[in-house]
C-alpha cells in the first residue's frame, strides 16, 4: 500500500528539530478513475521545489509545495496498490489497515512538531495528583457509518473506552488471541481501566504514571473502531463501519477496494470531504504503478528510488513532488532465541560489519538518514553527523571496523562465522526489503566467509505478520513506524513487555530505565535518560541493527491541493489516511 507521513509547505529540514515537542502527561503537568478534473490543470499547478541538498545518510529538506487555486469538489481519489490489505483488525494490524480510511485516531500531531492537537478527543487531563487518573472529553459529532448493525449511530466514550482497553490487550484472554498479537499495547502502558462517565467523557485509571499516555494516543494505528467489532468479527471489510471521512462501498480482494464519502463526516469536520470517493485499484508490480499515475489514472504515486524518481518526473512533468525524511526505519532484528544471537559480541560484530552506506544508497540513493536506536526526528535522538561518526556507520572507519568484527566473532567462538547459520525473514512483496537482505547477505558472505544467511521470505503481509507475532524467525528484515515519543519508541521495541520486542530480548537494565523514564515529568531528566539509553544501546546492548530512516517522496497529479498541509515526518500514511483533507483545483 502507497502510504506516507503529512506536513507544512516549507523547506527546512524535518531533521532540524522536527519531533515531538510535547511529553504527553508531562506536556500538559509540566508541559481514479472517473476524476472530473484534468490532470494536467496548468493553472493549478504549484512552484515546484526541486529536491536540492539531498546527501547520503544526511537527509534531505522537505519539499511541500503549495497548489494555488480555486477547490474543485467532488472527483476521486486514487492509490493503486500490489496487494489488498490483508488484515482488519486495527488493533492487531501490523500496518496500515481499512480503518486507516474508514475510521479516526482518538488524537492527533502535529504533522512537524509533533506536538498534540484534538481529534476525537477535544481535551485531555491528568485529573489527580498521583497522575494515575486521566479524563477526557469526546466530540459529539462523531457517528458510525449508517450500515447494519450500526445504523448511524453516535459514537460514544463506551466506544472509546472500549478501544482504549482493546489496544492495551486487556480483552485478549477473552477474545483468545495472544496478547503478543496487539501491537499498539505499548501506546496505552499501565492501563487499567477505561469507562464513560457519561456519554462524552471517559476516566482511564493507569497503575502508575505514564508521562507517554497522550502521545501514544496520536500513534497513527491506534484506529478507533465500534464496540461490536468483537462480534461482528474481522474477515469481512465490508462488514465493518468507522467514523471517518469515507465508509466501505466496495470490497474484491486483489482487484480493488473503494471508499465512498461519508454524508455526515461535515459534522465532525465542515466541509470534508472533499471527493466523492476514494479509491485503491491493485496493480501487478511496481512498474504499473507508476504507468497508472502517468497515464493520469492515480492521484498518487510513492518515487522511492533514483529510477522511479526519473521515470516518473519525465513522464508526468506537471506533477508535484512531496519529500521528507520520514519516520520509517529499517532495521535487521536478531532474534535472541537463536543461540548464537544471545551473545552480545556477535550481535555487535554484525552491526560492525555491516555497511550502512552501501545498503542505503542501493535503494534509495541520496536523501535517507543515518539512526542508532533512535530516529533522528526526536529531539532527544543522536542525529545522523554523531551516528555517522560511531563505529561501524562511519565510512572512513569501515575497514577498521570490520577487522575489529572478525575479532569479536572468533572471540565469540565462531570463527570468521563458522557454527553460525541462520535465516532472515521478510515479505518479499516488499522491494525495499528484499533489496537490504540481499545486500546484506553478500556483505555478511564478504566479511564472515564461514557464516551461512539464507532468506526466509514470505510471500506476503498476512504470512508475516503471522510469524512475526509467534516469533517464528532467526533474524528479520523488517520497516517500523515511529510512534509519537521517544520512552514510547523505545519501550515498545526493547522493553521486555514492549509490544513491538519481537527479538524477544530481555534485559533488567533496559527495563529499569525506561520503567523510570515513562513516569519521569521533567524534560531534562527524561531526555538525560534517553541518551544513556542510546548509548548503552550501542556499547552494551545492541538489540537491533538499524540500517537507516528512510527518505519519503511522492508525486501527485498537478491539479491536487492540500496535500502540503499535511505533510511531515509525524502524519504517517498521510498518502492515504487524510484523504478527506485534499481537493481538486479548478482551472
Amino acid at each position: 500500500m502507497i502510504t506516507a507521513f503529512t506536513g507544512r509547505p516549507t523547506r527546512r529540514s524535518m531533521l532540524r528539530g522536527a519531533g515531538v515537542g510535547a511529553l504527553g502527561i508531562a506536556g500538559a503537568a509540566l508541559f481514479g478513475c472517473g476524476s472530473s478534473a484534468p490532470a494536467s490543470d496548468k493553472a493549478g499547478a504549484a512552484a515546484r521545489i526541486p529536491v536540492d541538498g539531498a546527501t547520503s545518510g544526511g537527509g534531505l529538506p522537505m519539499t511541500a509545495p503549495k497548489v494555488a487555486g480555486k477547490i474543485k469538489d467532488g472527483g476521486t481519489w486514487t492509490t493503486a496498490s500490489i496487494a489488498s490489505l490483508k488484515l482488519h483488525d486495527a488493533h492487531t494490524s501490523l500496518g496500515a489497515s481499512i480503518w486507516n480510511y474508514t475510521s479516526e485516531r482518538m488524537l492527533e500531531p502535529d504533522p512537524n512538531a509533533g506536538t498534540i492537537k484534538p481529534h476525537v478527543l477535544t481535551s485531555w487531563e491528568v485529573a489527580d495528583k498521583s497522575g494515575t487518573t486521566l479524563v477526557f472529553k469526546v466530540h459529539p459529532k462523531l457517528f458510525v457509518h449508517n450500515i447494519a448493525p450500526f445504523n448511524g449511530r453516535q459514537f460514544t466514550a463506551e466506544d472509546v473506552a472500549w478501544n482504549m482497553m482493546r489496544i492495551g490487550g486487556l480483552y485478549a484472554e477473552k477474545l483468545k488471541v495472544p496478547l503478543s498479537s496487539f501491537q499498539r499495547a505499548t501506546m496505552v502502558a499501565n492501563i487499567v481501566k477505561a469507562e464513560a462517565v457519561d456519554p462524552l467523557t471517559v476516566k482511564v485509571t493507569l497503575s502508575k504514571p505514564n508521562s507517554a499516555f497522550f502521545n501514544g494516543l496520536m500513534e497513527n494505528r491506534t484506529c478507533l473502531m465500534p464496540r461490536e467489532m468483537d462480534d461482528i468479527g474481522f474477515k469481512d471489510p465490508m462488514k465493518s463501519a468507522g467514523i471517518g471521512a469515507f465508509q466501505m462501498g466496495e470490497w474484491v480482494n486483489d482487484q480493488r477496494a473503494v471508499y465512498k464519502k461519508n454524508p455526515r463526516y461535515g459534522e465532525f469536520r465542515p466541509t470534508e470531504p472533499h471527493f466523492d470517493e476514494f479509491r485503491d485499484i491493485i496493480v501487478p508490480d511496481a512498474a504499473s504503478v507508476q504507468a497508472a499515475f502517468i497515464s493520469g489514472q492515480t492521484s498518487v504515486v510513492l518515487v522511492d528510488t533514483p529510477e522511479s524518481v526519473t521515470t516518473v518526473t519525465k513522464g508526468k512533468p506537471d506533477g508535484n513532488l512531496y519529500a521528507w525524511v520520514d519516520g520509517n526505519w529499517g532495521y535487521l532484528r536478531p532474534s535472541y532465541d537463536y543461540a548464537p544471537f544471545k551473545d552480545f559480541r556477535v550481535r555487535k560484530a554484525i552491526s560492525l560489519a555491516i555497511d550502512y552506506a552501501a545498503i542505503a544508497d542501493g535503494y534509495y540513493g541520496a536523501g535517507w538518514a543515518y539512526q542508532a536506536s533512535l530516529n533522528p526526528g526526536f529531539p532527544e535522538a543522536w542525529k545522523q553527523d554523531k551516528v555517522k561518526a560511531l563505529p561501524g556507520y562511519n565510512p572512513a572507519t569501515k575497514a577498521a571496523d570490520r577487522a575489529e568484527a572478525q575479532k569479536m566473532m572468533a572471540a565469540a567462538g565462531f570463527p570468521n562465522g563458522k557454527g553460525i547459520d541462520f535465516g532472515v525473514l521478510f515479505n518479499r512483496s516488499t522491494d525495499f526489503q528484499v533489496a537490504n537482505v540481499t545486500r546484506f547477505q553478500g556483505q555478511m558472505a564478504t566479511v564472515f566467509p564461514e557464516m551461512k544467511v539464507a532468506q526466509a521470505a514470505v510471500p506476503d503481509a498476512a504470512v508475516f505478520a503471522s510469524r512475526l507475532a509467534e516469533g517464528k524467525f532467526d533474524m528479520v528484515g523488517y520497516t517500523n513506524t515511529c510512534v509519537p515519543d521517544a520512552v514510547l519508541e523505545f519501550t515498545s521495541q526493547y522493553h521486555s513487555q514492549g509490544s513491538r520486542n519481537y527479538g524477544h530480548d530481555s534485559n533488567k537494565d533496559v527495563d529499569s530505565l525506561l520503567d523510570r523514564a515513562i513516569v519521569e515529568l521533567n524534560k531534562e531528566a527524561r531526555a538525560q535518560m534517553l541518551d544513556e539509553l542510546q548509548r548503552r544501546f550501542m556499547n552494551e546492548w545492541m538489540q537491533s541493527n538499524v540500517l537507516m530512516a528512510q527518505p519519503k517522496k511522492f508525486v501527485l497529479q498537478g491539479n491536487i491541493g492540500g496535500y502540503d498541509k499535511v505533510v511531515g515526518p509525524w502524519f504517517q500514511y498521510s498518502s492515504n489516511g487524510q484523504a478527506s483533507r485534499w481537493y481538486y483545483i479548478e482551472k
